[in-house]
């Protein structure tokens, strides 16, 4: 499709010329996705000859050019743009973009291959860097192949800080000098090494997944001072926890690894948070 209209001869010669690498490209990479051997993927496979001036270029420019509106290669990075309507990576921020699971600077052949073009919000393509993966937890989850979601594996702590800076355990009564949340990948005993240090870099390394988790949950808590202030009011903080075991139930039926899950149930947990402390977290 890309190469199918608006195009010079020279170019479509040549891009036409690496019709049969893309493809044997786009096999050899979905084989690897599937057996989690992306880091044993050699870059030099997926790139022309170095000594042919200009090709390199020429295919990513496939991508750069002739998926812009109006080109031939456009449903493409639409069908894949429109794949999700929130990002997959974060499950946060609407999809904006279109990203390459392996980056195309260094894989050229799969520059316009449909299953390395991935639906993706703006903060998470400017976090992930153009790198190859050179070890089994450097891989990122890929949206298409990685289910990870059967288990329960994200979750957050309330921390509260004394004068000095260090977390402890504030009491009920007390005013802490400050706090703040904390998400953190944390799998079932059941899950192997290996396994645990992939989602941990994914989430920690390339997207900085709880960055952004904690900025929606600064946003989210404000908006719900007034009904934690009622609940307490009724029942006292054992209703304040009640009610956010609720909230994280309600929240757990779409994804139970969104962020709300994990953030509500920590905070259920946090008795100094249920016995008037969301006041002060309220307050920022």
């Amino acid at each position: 499709m890309c190469i199918s209209g608006q195009i010079s001869l020279r170019n479509f010669t040549l891009l036409n010329s690496y019709e049969l690498p893309v493809a044997v490209a786009a096999g050899v990479y979905e084989r690897a996705c599937r057996s989690l051997t992306l880091h044993h993927l050699n870059p030099a496979d997926f790139s022309p000859d170095p000594s042919k001036d200009g090709h390199k270029k020429a295919l990513i420019a496939m991508y750069d050019q002739r998926m812009k509106i109006g080109r031939p290669g456009r449903p493409v990075y639409e069908e894949a743009r429109n794949r999700k309507g929130k990002c997959p990576i974060c499950g946060v921020g609407r999809v904006r973009q279109v990203d390459h699971h392996l980056p195309k600077s260094i894989y050229p052949y799969l520059a316009t291959v449909p299953i390395n073009l991935l639906p993706i919000c703006g903060d998470c393509n400017r976090e992930k860097l153009d790198k190859a993966p050179t070890c089994y937890a450097e891989q990122a989850l890929h949206p298409y192949f990685d289910d990870i979601d059967a288990d329960r594996w994200l979750r957050a702590r309330l921390l509260t800080i004394n004068g000095d800076g260090k977390p402890y355990e504030a009491k009920p009564s007390e005013r802490p000098e400050g706090w703040r949340i904390e998400f953190y990948v944390d799998p079932p005993s059941s899950w192997d090494r290996q396994n645990v240090e992939r989602v941990k870099h994914h989430f920690s390394e390339t997207y900085k997944l709880g960055d952004i988790y904690e900025d929606q949950a600064a946003d989210d808590l404000p908006g719900l001072e007034f009904a934690f202030e009622e609940v307490f009011e009724l029942g006292g903080a054992s209703d304040v926890s009640t009610y956010l075991e609720g909230l994280a139930r309600t929240r757990s039926h779409p994804n139970k690894n969104s962020w709300m899950v994990a953030l509500y149930e920590a905070l259920a947990d946090h008795v100094w948070f249920c016995s008037g402390g969301f006041r002060q977290v309220a307050a920022g």
